[in-house]
């Protein structure tokens, strides 16, 4: 039978998991104040060269309708910023931590903790291979993003006391954001 730790030592874990991440905090966040609207799926439709051609982006993924009931299902999640300078410039990075935290979170007793990154699923790219629309290949690595599912993720940091504009001037980069639902 696995415990749950409090939430005071799963912060730890996250800072010991995390410590070599430019620009890296978190902050567990009420799932009230994630801000989840259907807008968002259009700017993956038209302006994204991703769309439908991943498992984890529109139109494969929860609608804004389908992904409020998902966040109403939890209380608490988990908001974090890193710097893009502590990923090589890799948007697809974010989602690793997100899975990582989410791995974390789940050895310790959050069993229904669910990642989601930012940007395009990379994973099969990284891999030197195409996604497969037919079934995912990797799917203990694959997210989606919180837009993908319709989180409006500007209105979600200013909600959380994050800077809209995420510059992270001390690295010359800039910030990006993902998300945890956590129990």
């Amino acid at each position: 039978m696995v415990f749950m730790i409090d939430l005071d030592q799963l912060k730890k874990e996250i800072n010991d998991l995390t410590k070599d991440y430019k620009g890296f905090e978190f902050k567990y966040i009420d799932t009230d104040s994630i801000v989840v609207e259907p807008w968002t799926r259009l700017k993956c439709q038209y302006g994204c060269p991703n769309y439908g051609k991943t498992l984890v982006c529109p139109p494969f993924t929860p609608k804004a309708e389908e992904f409020i009931g998902m966040v109403n299902s939890y209380k608490t999640a988990i908001l974090f910023q890193i710097s893009l300078a502590s990923l090589e410039d890799d948007i697809g990075g974010i989602t690793k931590v997100s899975v990582d935290i989410e791995n974390l979170c789940a050895h310790f007793g959050y069993y229904k903790a669910f990642g989601m990154g930012a940007g395009p699923c990379m994973v099969c790219k990284s891999k030197g291979e195409e996604c497969s629309l037919d079934a995912c290949k990797y799917p203990n690595e694959a997210r989606p993003s919180g837009e993908a599912c319709g989180v409006d993720i500007h209105k979600t940091i200013e909600n959380n006391g994050y800077d809209i504009l995420g510059i992270d001037e001390e690295n010359n980069s800039y910030f990006c954001y993902g998300i945890v639902l956590l129990e």
